[in-house]
């Protein structure tokens, strides 16, 4: 699905079309009036980035609920820290994150609702997406011993977006079941936080490695060697046949996945000590 977007004097203000009533009404003409606009805060991770939602009143007397992500500038040391490893840097931000979205629905890839996203003056950037509501988390799902036809109906819709995913070269970065959300009523698998998403020529097996990786670890307790086959044959069948017999491919993701479960031991304990 094409997302349509309004024409507009300001290269740094890009608008849903959809959605261009809802914030002419709330008055959020730029990226100054969303920068301002007041919600609750949802998360905030780190200085540069945080999350609120906020509620927006629609011209028939409704209200939409949204969320907002504010990012500052590039800090100093992440250049420098780039320039002394002589890695490239991503610059993942709103915008980025925009783009992400806007590339998923022109591949028919279900996730979030694009609304605004925009650049102000001093470099802060800043976007709003559509909340998704009447859904559950793919990890909540399986917790809570959802019946066998129902786990093995997930395992497949799971195997299909992440070979959909990867096969269209978008690399997720944060790939984990508590960043798919499972809509009750279309039963739908939607991919969130798109923000450090790689894509094309970005795109490379080390980055589709952790992203299998991090579903392995967040799945392990979950699920059983038989459906994680029913998932490698569906995911393979989808990006690269070839891949479902390699053997060394599939020990990198393993032993990817074993070092994501040693570094999130050693936070716990840190936690509890």
């Amino acid at each position: 699905m094409k997302i349509e977007i309004v024409k507009s004097d300001n290269p740094n203000w890009i608008v849903n079309a959809q959605f261009a009533d809802i914030l002419k009404y709330n008055g959020i003409n730029s990226p100054e009036d969303l920068w301002n606009l007041s919600g609750e805060s949802v998360k905030k991770f780190l200085k540069e980035r945080g999350t609120e939602r906020a509620f927006l009143k629609t011209p028939d007397g409704g209200q939409i609920e949204t969320y907002i992500k504010r990012y500052l500038p590039l800090p100093f040391k992440e250049y420098y820290k780039s320039f002394i490893s002589l890695k490239p840097i991503f610059k993942f931000g709103a915008i980025h994150e925009w783009q992400a979205i806007v590339n998923f629905h022109s591949k028919n890839i279900p996730t979030m609702q694009p609304i605004a996203a925009g650049i102000l003056k001093d470099g802060k950037n800043i976007n709003i997406t559509l909340g998704i509501t009447d859904y559950k988390r793919a990890s909540d799902l399986f917790a809570s011993g959802i019946s066998k036809n129902q786990k093995l109906q997930l395992i497949k819709k799971i195997a299909k977006l992440a070979g959909k995913m990867h096969s269209e070269q978008f690399a997720h970065q944060d790939f984990y079941l508590v960043h798919l959300f499972v809509t009750n009523k279309e039963s739908l698998v939607l991919p969130i936080d798109l923000q450090r998403l790689l894509m094309g020529k970005q795109f490379s097996k080390r980055w589709q490695i952790k992203d299998l990786a991090q579903l392995l670890y967040s799945a392990k307790d979950y699920i059983s060697n038989p459906e994680i086959l029913l998932f490698w044959k569906i995911y393979t069948s989808l990006t690269d046949p070839k891949l479902f017999d390699d053997k060394k491919f599939i020990k990198k993701i393993q032993a990817k996945a074993a070092r994501i479960k040693n570094r999130s031991d050693r936070k716990k304990k840190r936690k509890n000590d």
